[in-house]
């Protein structure tokens, strides 16, 4: 019989529990690069663990919450024509109601991973509690490349290749090195580009390029959530990067802070002080040791408060008044972040900017920062909020 019909269906009324060893049903296809089925060994399902202590994993969670570490927990193991049927039990995925100790943060989310190579992924990230038909699980064919020239490098890369009802993949690429990740950002192309501004010197990064696909699947009486995760092997990053004049310089919010969290060349995401009048902070300003004619500012760990933040950055010097100095492209909205394993860490809510300068900007010893984002229901943009940043540099 074919797999695909062996899948039974699991007659439940709304709210209604399941005995705890009833049989769920898992089932899908598995697909080389080429189309073909998969004949290379069995697939891994893992789980996620919560880890005890609010710091177990690189980055700071602003909650303070535990994060999360997926493991493997079982094989599923497909036929020659590349199917799947894995049975687990309502026990496994909380169908049956009942409440009682688990290692796991949740009993609903999995991961199905193919063998990983050369530090590549493909996993789907799966949400279910009931049966349900996966979409096909396909290696990535990113031939991702590298091409270095005088001012940084430029990646890339073949994109993913449309497959059943899975929607269209968005692709971010990260720089991570020693120090978790150095600079994120999202492209619609098959090309990104990176400079030694979005390195700075947080250790010798490697660049990731992520593609990324968020989907649902609905029957009668079950559905799924599902993200189609490829990451291409890591690409050295082989230039270094350029130290901002703003380093360890003082900045302002309601008074004026010294040494600053966000010059200090941390990467550590700190909350951004509150004013004596309990207000959040909407501008940033930073001092600078020497008058300077600033080129490009780039914010990392921003947490957005606006749809559609627009950065502005203006100049001043020896107390005078402020200039306009250049502005951003509008922010990407936070749902279009890469995917992570943990929702707590900087991955899934923070995004960085890049804001590149007008040519022939004046000499001056203050930068201010500060957006403008859409609100529902207001004819005209409004000041956005600063409330986590991790480092913002001017160079």
């Amino acid at each position: 019989m074919h797999l695909r019909h062996a899948l039974p269906l699991v007659l439940l009324t709304s709210g209604c529990a399941l005995e705890p060893e009833t049989p769920v049903f898992l089932s899908g296809t598995v697909l080389e690069t080429d189309g073909t089925p998969w004949r290379g060994g069995p697939l891994t399902l893992m789980r996620p663990r919560k880890l005890p202590g609010p710091r177990p994993l690189p980055g700071e969670p602003p909650t303070g919450q535990p994060t999360l570490a997926y493991e493997p927990w079982a094989q599923v193991t497909p036929d020659a024509d590349g199917l799947f049927l894995h049975e687990l039990s309502a026990r496994d995925t909380g169908a049956d109601l009942l409440e009682r100790p688990t290692p796991w943060a949740s009993l609903k989310n999995f991961q199905l991973h193919l063998p990983p190579v050369d530090g590549a992924r493909d996993f789907l990230a799966l949400h279910f509690v009931l049966d349900v038909d996966v979409p096909p699980l396909r290696r990535w064919d990113s031939r991702v490349q590298s091409h270095p020239d005088a001012a940084g490098v430029k990646l890339s890369w073949v994109d993913v290749p449309a497959l059943a009802d899975i929607p269209s993949h968005t692709y971010a690429v990260q720089a991570r090195g020693e120090w978790g990740v150095v600079w994120t950002q999202d492209t619609r192309s098959g090309e990104a580009f990176l400079g030694p501004e979005m390195l700075e010197d947080f250790a010798p990064p490697f660049a990731y390029v992520q593609a990324r696909a968020r989907g649902q699947r609905s029957w009668i009486q079950s559905a799924l959530e599902y993200t189609d995760v490829h990451e291409a092997p890591p690409v050295p990053l082989p230039f270094t990067g350029a130290v901002p004049v703003s380093r360890g310089q003082p900045c302002e919010t309601d008074a004026v802070v010294d040494p600053c969290p966000f010059t200090d060349g941390k990467l550590e995401s700190k909350r951004v002080p509150i004013s004596r009048f309990g207000s959040l902070e909407d501008e940033l300003v930073f001092r600078l040791r020497e008058p300077t004619r600033p080129r490009r500012v780039l914010i990392r760990g921003h947490t957005g408060t606006r749809p559609q933040e627009v950065f502005h950055v203006e100049g001043s010097l020896e107390g005078g008044a402020w200039v306009a100095l250049g502005q951003s492209a509008p922010a990407p909205e936070l749902g279009d972040a890469p995917y992570t394993d943990d929702v707590n860490t900087q991955f899934s809510f923070e995004r960085d900017v890049d804001i590149p300068l007008a040519g022939g900007a004046p000499l001056v010893d203050k930068v201010r920062v500060y957006s403008l984002g859409t609100v529902p229901g207001l004819p005209t943009p409004s000041r956005g909020y600063f409330t986590q940043l991790r480092e913002v540099s001017v160079f």
